[in-house]
Formats: structure tokens, C-alpha cells, sequence
């Protein structure tokens, strides 16, 4: 029974739908990283040699 469950299912929208969520993230992550000013890169980037 589970082989033709498996053997019915569509696996080609799987494939399309990962690599449209794939380029909506990293257009996101860019978008985000372009946006950022350069003040809080240097306070990011201070982060981990700062005492507090």
C-alpha cells in the first residue's frame, strides 16, 4: 500500500518549490546585508572582543 502511495506522488514541485524558497531567502539575506549600515557592522563586528 505505502509503495503506491510513494509510486502516486509528484515529486517535480517539490524540487521547484525548495528552489523558489531558496532564492526568496537569499534575496532577503541580500537585501538585509545591503541595508545595513556601516555604524552597526562595526558594532557587530566589536561584539565579541567587547568586556560586557
Amino acid at each position: 500500500m505505502i509503495k503506491e502511495v510513494m509510486r502516486l506522488l509528484n515529486y517535480d514541485f517539490c524540487a521547484e518549490i525548495a528552489l523558489v524558497l531558496f532564492l526568496f531567502a537569499f534575496g532577503l539575506v541580500a537585501i538585509r546585508t545591503t541595508l545595513t549600515s556601516k555604524a552597526e557592522i562595526k558594532h557587530q563586528s566589536e561584539i565579541p572582543l567587547s568586556d560586557d
